[in-house]
């Protein structure tokens, strides 16, 4: 089983690559979101505990709903208290990766692929076979984020002042793909990444 990794900064369109790379690849395929997971965690009571003993009761929205916008206003920008908050999240996300990657491999999938946003931040602890990294400008990453998440632009620049620099990941990556374009831009460069295992 081939395990490959799609990471990047925000706004770059990692998740658009994720669905037209299982659209493209042959056999089968296991795909796996941190994101989707953190959703998933954040809504576990332990979590909830552990939340509220880190920054008190104010870190909730409701009882059982935690406050993402005084996340994004408070936590984010702040180094220490974001680093309690990935001390919270990531290391149930991260074995639930694991998990799913163990899982997939006994079921006999040809290819596991995770999105990992924080790869490089996290200290690059996922092993894939290929790491890619989905790239864009500044200014593209900032107008995709308040269009699509609705986030006004002072909350844009903080998510990503909260990331390392996309050019860091780049330097790191194995492959990248540039998501600066149109979508058909973006399949072209899909089509170049899979055409080794289309081959096959």
């Amino acid at each position: 089983m081939k395990s490959w990794l799609i990471t990047g900064g925000a706004g770059c369109g990692k998740s658009s690559l994720a669905t037209l790379l299982m659209e493209q690849l042959p056999g089968t395929h296991r795909f796996y979101s941190a994101d989707a997971m953190v959703a998933e965690v954040m809504k576990r009571e332990s979590t909830l505990k552990g939340l509220v003993a880190a920054f008190g009761a104010r870190v909730l929205a409701t009882p059982g709903e935690v406050n993402r916008q005084w996340l994004r206003d408070v936590v984010l920008p702040d180094a220490a208290m974001r680093r309690k908050l990935e001390g919270l999240l990531h290391p149930p996300v991260l074995e639930a990766l694991e998990t799913a990657r163990r899982e997939a491999e006994k079921e006999g999938v040809n290819l596991f692929l995770a999105e990992v946003p924080l790869h490089y931040e996290i200290g690059g602890t996922v092993s894939a076979d290929l790491v890619i990294v989905v790239a864009s400008s500044r200014s593209v990453q900032v107008r995709r984020m308040m269009e699509t998440r609705g986030l006004d632009e002072q909350t844009v620049h903080k998510f990503l002042e909260a990331q390392w620099p996309i050019e860091a990941k780049v330097e790191r990556a194995d492959a990248v793909i540039w998501n600066d374009g149109s979508l058909a831009s973006l399949e072209a460069q899909v089509l170049t990444l899979a055409s080794p295992l289309l081959q096959a």
